[in-house]
C-alpha cells in the first residue's frame, strides 16, 4: 500500500498473450478497409504518424495487399523512415504488376533513397523517371 502523501504509479503493459502491435489480432477486410481509409485521411490532413499507427496495426496481416503497402510507403516517407519504406518498396515491386504503377513507384523509390541518405541512387531513379514520363507523354501538335 502507497503511503498518502506518495503517488503510486501503474502503467498497464501489453496483454501476455500480445507482445507487439498487431499481433495476435485478426482483421476483418471491413475493418482493414476502414483503417485504410482513416489512415489515407490522418496521411491527407498531415497528420503521418497517427496514419502510420493505424496502418501498422494492420500491416502484418495484410502484407500482400497493394493497396495498404502503398498507403504504408507514403506514410513511411512522410515520417522520415526512407529504410523502411524501401523494404515495403520492394514488396510492392514484387505484388503489384499493373505497368500503370512503375512511374509513380520510382518517384515514391527516389524519396525513399533520399531519406535513406542514398543520394546518387535518388537522383539516378529520379532521373529515369523523368526521361520515362516524357517518353510516355503524348506530343501535342
Amino acid at each position: 500500500m502507497a503511503e498518502p502523501d506518495r503517488k503510486q504509479h501503474l502503467t498497464p503493459g501489453p496483454p501476455a498473450h500480445l507482445s507487439s502491435v498487431g499481433e495476435g489480432l485478426h482483421v476483418s477486410k471491413r475493418e482493414r478497409d476502414l483503417l485504410c481509409a482513416l489512415s489515407y485521411v490522418h496521411l491527407a490532413c498531415g497528420q503521418s504518424a497517427q496514419s502510420l499507427a493505424l496502418l501498422q496495426i494492420v500491416a502484418n496481416e495484410h502484407s500482400h495487399d497493394v493497396e495498404l503497402l502503398r498507403i504504408l510507403v507514403y506514410a513511411l516517407i512522410s515520417e522520415g523512415l526512407g529504410d523502411e519504406a524501401l523494404v515495403a518498396l520492394d514488396r510492392l515491386d514484387k505484388l503489384d504488376d499493373d505497368p500503370s504503377s512503375r512511374l509513380p513507384l520510382m518517384v515514391l523509390r527516389s524519396h525513399a533513397l533520399r531519406q535513406a541518405g542514398r543520394m546518387a541512387e535518388a537522383r539516378a531513379i529520379f532521373k529515369s523517371y523523368v526521361s520515362l514520363r516524357s517518353n510516355a507523354a503524348p506530343s501535342e501538335q
